[in-house]
């Protein structure tokens, strides 16, 4: 795989988060910064966290690895003259629809475009911060673990020798 094929991953969970969870209202962007005012929440941001691959096997030449690969959805809403318990509830009901349509995207996970292998895990974190008696900001970090194999060949190195054939033939023993 590539980081083509990693962009893809993040931009295919952008795009169906955008289309899927109407809240969003398209307010879904590829980045690690918000490009817009709390005016403008709820909205989500889809990242690249972490990454690990370990190797499964091989030969010298041709090595196969797991990779791990952690895509972080950080959703963020703004609570004005609401109750932190509703705004709680608000973000427990995003972060679960943000995980349902991750985790039931047959475009990441079924032929033909199949993105991934599979979803080992999703963490979800929630807050809120209160930072005036009017105003709340909840955020929640939606963090999947998925997973897929990649193969790294070595190439053989060239060489500057001819084929040559060898023939053996049996030698009659001396007698002495």
């Amino acid at each position: 795989m590539t980081l083509e094929h990693r962009c893809a991953v993040r931009t295919t969970v952008a795009t169906l988060l955008a289309e899927r969870v109407p809240a969003l209202r398209n307010r879904v962007f590829r980045a690690r910064t918000w490009p817009l005012s709390e005016d403008h929440l709820p909205a989500a941001l889809v990242y690249g966290w972490q990454e690990e691959k370990k190797r499964t096997g091989g030969t010298s030449h041709r090595s196969f690895y797991t990779v791990s690969f952690i895509l972080a959805v950080e959703l963020r809403l703004d609570a004005r003259s609401r109750a932190c318990m509703e705004l709680e509830a608000e973000l427990e009901e995003l972060a679960g629809a943000i995980t349902q349509v991750v985790m039931t995207a047959a475009e990441l996970l079924l032929p033909p475009d199949r993105r991934i292998e599979r979803i080992d895990g999703v963490k979800t974190t929630l807050g809120i911060d209160t930072k005036s008696s009017e105003v709340a900001l909840g955020s929640a970090l939606i963090a999947f673990d998925m997973a897929w194999t990649e193969v790294f060949e070595t190439p053989h190195p060239p060489t500057d020798c001819e084929e040559t054939s060898l023939a053996f033939r049996p030698i009659a023993r001396r007698q002495a």
